[in-house]
């Protein structure tokens, strides 16, 4: 007896097919991640008996798979067989890079409610280079046949192209990030190289000046002194003019002090004009004003 093959019904084909632009269309529009992933979930299980879903990257640091996003329960492999202490079969066909299926397993007591009699896993693969993997689990025995796991890994080509792209976005931001800081860094240690030449030039010519100027200004203020001692029979016109002199001295020798005392620029504009500017002598030498 001649078996006869039944095709699939074209509705049902253009309904996949669909399905497959829609999924396209979310991971390219929406960045990768739990809502998404809901999302694209819920187009497929229009289609497929789809229940629960968990997608794992690979940690390029760690080699290890990393839970990203999960929709339902968590796909537990280890229902099915315990697969030595790493990352399970989810490890395996990370490691294979090739589909899983494993279904129509007799649901244990401690398990109802909270299982899956079908679970496939596939590998998701940019090029030759594995970035992780789509674990799917369905309460249908024998949920996933030839048709729908070749449309399921249509899904995960569209889901490893929209991680993989968005990875490279993260990564080429992070970069961008670590340019930035460093050109801020280097900005700030060259402001602040500049500023410690200025504030080395400042307080060499305070050197120079103090001691340039302080010698004749000892001279002016002990004949001044002396003046004074002696002003007895002057004028009292003339001996407020020496004084003045004496007074005017010992500010200039204060200020010549205070130049020595600088550790700072403190600027501040000169006579009202934004576009010229003096040194705060006061300020720049640490004193509160």
């Amino acid at each position: 007896m001649k078996t006869v093959e039944l095709k699939e019904p074209v509705s049902r084909f253009w309904s996949k097919l669909a399905m497959v632009v829609d999924i396209a269309r979310i991971l390219r529009e929406k960045p990768p991640g739990k809502n998404t992933i809901n999302e694209v979930l819920e187009l497929i299980a229009g289609i497929i008996p789809l229940d629960a879903a968990t997608l794992y990257l690979i940690d390029r640091n760690k080699d290890r798979l990393e839970k990203i996003a999960s929709h339902g329960a968590d796909v537990n492999v280890h229902e099915f067989v315990q697969f030595g202490k790493g990352d399970g079969l989810s490890g395996w066909v990370a490691r294979q890079k090739t589909p899983l299926i494993l279904q129509g397993r007799e649901p244990h007591e401690d398990t109802i409610g909270n299982h899956h009699d079908s679970i496939m896993i596939l590998p998701l693969m940019v090029l030759d280079d594995l970035i992780g993997v789509l674990c799917c689990g369905s309460r249908e025995r024998r949920a996933f046949d030839a048709n729908r796991q070749k449309l399921m890994e249509v899904v995960a080509d569209q889901v490893a192209i929209s991680m993989e792209r968005i990875m490279y976005q993260r990564k080429l931001e992070s970069k961008n990030h670590q340019l930035t800081k460093a050109q801020m860094e280097l900005e700030e240690a060259q402001t602040q190289l500049i500023n410690q030449e200025k504030l080395k030039a400042v307080c060499q010519l305070a050197a120079t000046v103090n001691h340039e100027i302080n010698n004749p200004l000892s001279i002016i203020i002990g004949n001044a002194q002396i003046i004074e001692l002696e002003a007895s029979g002057l004028p009292e016109k003339v001996t407020q003019q020496v004084q003045a002199i004496v007074d005017g001295a010992k500010r200039i020798s204060l200020i010549t002090h205070k130049l020595l005392k600088i550790d700072r620029l403190i600027t501040e504009s000169y006579l009202d004009d934004e576009d010229q500017t003096m040194l705060n002598i006061h300020k720049s030498a640490g004193e509160q004003t």
